[in-house]
């Protein structure tokens, strides 16, 4: 009878320990599948450090660098429009790179904003 009793704990346990795992695992997986990959948040200055800064260095003036030679968006003409295309597309022609699928089009505009509005200024990122 001990071995029984031992034996439907073991089982108790094993079959209550999978039910709470069933039970909360969905929920915990929706809520992880749901999130963008590789987006930061924080804005348009986080996602330019993370991603622009390697070619158009921290303070937006580009120049030569391990791309070759990224733009001074301190002085780009484009508009915040033209400026998402960009981000979104690449100029493959001209050595950026294309961002979609890689940063979500809300955080590509939050660094388009980000430029046409601090780059002027200097983008001071430090």
């Amino acid at each position: 009878m001990k071995r029984l009793t031992a034996n439907f704990k073991v089982v108790a346990f094993a079959a209550l320990s999978a039910w709470v795992l069933m039970a909360l695992a969905p929920s915990a997986m929706a809520e992880e599948d749901d999130r963008p990959k590789n987006v930061p948040r924080g804005g348009g200055k986080v996602a330019f450090t993370q991603f622009c800064t390697t070619c158009h260095m921290p303070d937006g003036r580009g120049g030569q660098n391990e791309g070759g030679y990224g733009a001074d968006l301190r002085k780009t003409p484009l508009d915040v429009n033209m400026v998402v295309h960009v981000i979104t597309n690449g100029r493959a022609g001209r050595g950026m790179p294309s961002f979609k699928g890689l940063i979500d089009e809300e955080n590509i505009r939050l660094v388009a904003e980000f430029i046409k509005e601090d780059a002027p200024r200097g983008l001071k990122i430090k």
